[in-house]
């Protein structure tokens, strides 16, 4: 029958059989001259074709964006791929209305039904007629059959959001997170690095010396290390995910304000250090949620992704700040990357926070429980992996006890530890002498304008950025074939100190520092290379303890912070004594960096380790500090006591010595009164 209907059909055509079907697929069209009679109707109906088949592209590009991920999507997820595969499977026939001609495109189902009044397709074979019927007056709905001379038709689809946006819906709720986070750490260096770039015109107009530029651009830092423990110890208590919001608040509010307190060198360090303070919270609040939301074979992935959210910063900023500088001045850089920080602050409250509040609740309260009330088990899952009721139980059962006091005195006496803070204190003296001074040293040493010296700034931070990703995935796919942890973390470490070591030095001789080509690659690539600390360095806290992660941030961050109070001021300082960037700048970053190596190879450590387990006993200098402490208490305690007794005793030798003058008055003045009798 079904032969009998395609012979009754003028100018039938085969077409190539698809590999995967075992029949021709049958392309049916009217005669050539039908088609040239209403050709521009077709024509028009292309882009509503387009439309029809949206729908199809999108699904289809949103399941292989899950199986890209390699993760079970959640409830709403299933939901939603229920529902497509259902239009997929159901509404075959899509029928699209164009003026005076009706345009009907059939896609066949995955497995459609063979029979008399149905040709046989297969695969993603495409049956297309064109009717030469009126067009209704209406668009009715599609029947089942696909039949091109079915009369039924389907109503058009329009692309839906969840097409449009399939991408952002099917990634899981910690790769949102992680995105988040990495936003803010753009704009969290677009507000540092505004400054180095800025300080220039700013120095021309007030008259600043070397030294008070230092000045300035070390403010910063006063803030920065103020609130390193304080906020790490808040990351922990109430989750990141509520402190990082709150921090972006912060310092973009206090980088909006800088032009109106920039006239005064006090009221500019002051906003400075308010800038400083919040983003003091940004690395432990990342820390924490990726402790919380990462599991240990996404870590360096995800701490890579994040942190290069910095250089995509300074990038940005070198580019923007010079354009706005020559056409607003450079206030309007401080006004510009100030509101970004709100707008930022919407998007990651409203667009993804409140989504994840409302779909995945149990995983949104994870995020902010007290981190000391999570198991270890609860705090290094991520939501794909393992059971859920499980971990919910332990989380459960967890939170219900009361939190262990924080064992500062442990993390003191550890020595990986403090080699993870001197680890860090080297890395961080490499990286912010060097973003707060590049563009002043290539303005003064290839003699460019700040424009120029700004677009040669950007080559460090594009360079960190292959780096960093090239660190992370090679360290992730290191754990994965079975190399230990800490022999990937301790390589990634010493390629990032050593390889950049050797590159300040030759910078420093005279081959390399008379040939500014060959000086801007050699800092280029050691600023690149030493990120990979990103799968080093910045690693070891979650691998130490994922439970108090962002507090051994903090810790470590503290006198990481240090480089940026003295060493920032310390090279305006050489520099102005000894006119040499390669004693003010590289010199002192080269010999940190190779001691750091030596100490985190000898000393660091990258296995779990059980401070609540470890001595927490007060130091010996503690007894012996409560001990004069309550020795002063008791002089202070006896001399009170004496005082009082004293000022008794006066108050009494007062009252005797009042009397006898009264009473040596008195017999003065009866002895007169005698003397005048006699007289």
């Amino acid at each position: 029958m079904m032969a009998s209907q395609l012979a009754s059909i003028g100018n039938t055509k085969v077409c190539r059989p698809q590999r995967s079907s075992s029949q021709p697929v049958i392309c049916m069209f009217p005669s050539r001259t039908t088609i040239l009679s209403h050709q521009s109707a077709v024509l028009r109906s292309f882009s509503l074709r387009l439309g029809c088949l949206w729908r199809g592209v999108g699904g289809a590009s949103s399941m292989a964006l899950h199986a890209s991920h390699n993760h079970k999507p959640d409830g709403h997820h299933q939901h939603q791929r229920h529902h497509q595969r259902q239009a997929r499977q159901v509404h075959v026939d899509q029928t699209c209305l164009t003026a005076g001609r009706t345009v009907k495109m059939t896609r066949p189902r995955r497995t459609m039904p063979s029979g008399p009044h149905q040709p046989h397709t297969s695969g993603t074979g495409v049956v297309v007629a064109v009717s030469d019927a009126a067009p209704p007056t209406r668009l009715p709905s599609s029947s089942s059959s696909a039949s091109p001379s079915s009369s039924s038709s389907n109503i058009v689809p329009t692309p839906s959001s969840s097409a449009i946006w399939g991408w952002w819906d099917s990634l899981p709720s910690r790769y949102r997170i992680i995105l988040g986070t990495a936003v803010s750490f753009v704009i969290c260096n677009l507000d540092k690095v505004n400054l180095s770039v800025c300080i220039i015109p700013m120095a021309r107009d007030y008259g600043w010396s070397p030294t008070t530029v230092g000045l300035v651009q070390s403010a910063f830092f006063w803030g920065y290390m103020l609130c390193q423990l304080p906020g790490g110890y808040f990351n922990s208590k109430l989750g990141g995910r509520r402190i990082l919001p709150a921090g972006v608040l912060l310092y973009s509010a206090a980088t909006g304000i800088v032009p109106a307190v920039a006239a005064t060198v006090p009221g500019l360090c002051l906003s400075r250090a308010v800038v400083g303070f919040g983003q003091a919270t940004a690395p432990s609040a990342a820390t924490d949620i990726v402790a919380r939301a990462v599991p240990p074979s996404e870590r360096a992935r995800a701490v890579t992704f994040i942190f290069s959210g910095f250089h995509v910063g300074s990038i940005l900023g070198l580019l923007a700040a010079p354009w706005l500088i020559a056409h607003s001045g450079w206030r309007s850089v401080f006004i510009t990357f100030g509101a970004l920080g709100l707008v930022w602050w919407l998007w990651f409250e409203q667009g993804i926070m409140a989504r994840i509040t409302s779909e995945e609740p149990d995983f949104a309260n994870r995020l902010v429980t007290d981190s000391r009330k999570l198991s270890a088990a609860a705090v290094a899952s991520a939501p794909s992996g393992g059971s859920a009721t499980a971990t919910a139980a332990a989380a459960a059962a967890a939170a219900a006890a009361e939190p262990p006091p924080l064992p500062w005195r442990a993390f003191l006496r550890s020595t990986p530890v403090r080699a993870l803070a001197y680890t860090h204190f080297a890395n961080n003296w490499f990286h912010y002498t060097m973003l707060a001074w590049l563009p002043t040293y290539f303005v003064d040493t290839l003699s460019v304008d700040l424009l120029h010296a700004s677009q040669t700034a950007l080559l460090p931070p594009l360079a960190g950025i292959a780096a960093g990703a090239a660190a992370g995935s090679a360290a992730d796919a290191l754990i994965s074939r079975g190399v230990s942890v800490p022999s990937v973390r301790k390589l990634m470490q010493n390629i990032a100190f050593l390889l950049p070591t050797v590159l300040l030095v030759a910078a420093c001789t005279p081959e390399v520092a008379d040939n500014s080509n060959a000086t801007v690659a050699a800092i280029t690539v050691a600023l690149g290379v030493s990120s990979c600390s990103l799968a080093g360095l910045f690693c070891t806290h979650q691998d130490m303890s994922p439970k108090y992660a962002p507090i051994l941030l903090g810790l470590t961050n503290t006198t990481a912070a240090i480089p940026g109070v003295l060493g920032v001021a310390s090279v305006g300082y050489l520099f102005e004594r000894t006119q040499s960037w390669e004693v003010a700048l590289f010199l002192p970053s080269a010999f940190f960096m190779v001691t750091a190596a030596a100490a985190y190879t000898l000393w660091g450590h990258n296995e779990p380790i059980d401070f609540d387990a470890a001595d927490n006993s007060p130091f010996s200098w503690e007894s012996r500090l409560q001990a004069l402490r309550r020795g002063m208490a008791g002089l202070m305690d006896s001399g009170a006591v004496e005082q009082e007794r004293t000022e008794d005793d006066g108050a009494l030798a007062g009252v005797v010595r009042r009397v006898q003058d009264l009473l040596s008055g008195l017999r003065r003045g009866g002895a007169g009164g005698e003397k005048d009798h006699r007289e």
